[in-house]
């Protein structure tokens, strides 16, 4: 019982792994795909194809069989980190995060773009340089970790 484990890009909307890079070209078959040696090259590769709704996933052989996984997103700012979220007098009703602060500021509507702060202090400093401007208003706060919910067990029976 022999595992290997590589990765490749996948795309639900071509229906298919990558097997050429340029023009890009899609099979069905996980054998064909372009292997890569590297997680992160997978990534880059998936990210070049955001058109194609490409993702990176893990091929795994086990026992002359090949299958795949889709690999985790990463965070651009994990639970713990500060996140500057952005209102738009314009837009009344939507919520922005900033994704890059500097001369000019960028924003997202995903909050999985948001660019995460270590300390409080920059991400308040941050704020008062979007709050400079007239219709832009903006606050910190710091993402948490998402909790999940447990099914509730049946009832304990009475003590006697």
């Amino acid at each position: 019982m022999e595992e290997t484990k590589q990765f490749a890009v996948h795309s639900d909307f071509r229906e298919g792994f990558l097997i050429g890079v340029g023009p890009s070209l899609w099979h069905y078959d996980a054998e064909c795909a372009i292997r890569f040696e590297t997680e992160k090259e997978a990534r880059t590769a998936a990210s070049r194809r955001h058109a194609d709704l490409a993702i990176a996933v893990r091929l795994t052989k086990l026992d002359g069989k090949a299958e795949f996984e889709p690999l985790p997103k990463l965070e651009k700012a994990p639970p713990g980190t500060w996140i500057v979220t952005i209102t738009y007098a314009k837009a009344p009703g939507k919520l922005f995060y900033l994704v890059s602060g500097g001369k000019t500021a960028k924003m997202s509507t995903s909050p999985d773009d948001a660019k995460g702060y270590k300390f409080e202090r920059d991400a308040r400093k941050a704020v008062e340089a979007i709050n400079t401007g007239g219709q832009f208003q903006a606050g910190a706060s710091q993402k948490t970790a998402r909790v999940l919910s447990f099914p509730i067990a049946s009832p304990l029976p009475p003590l006697q």
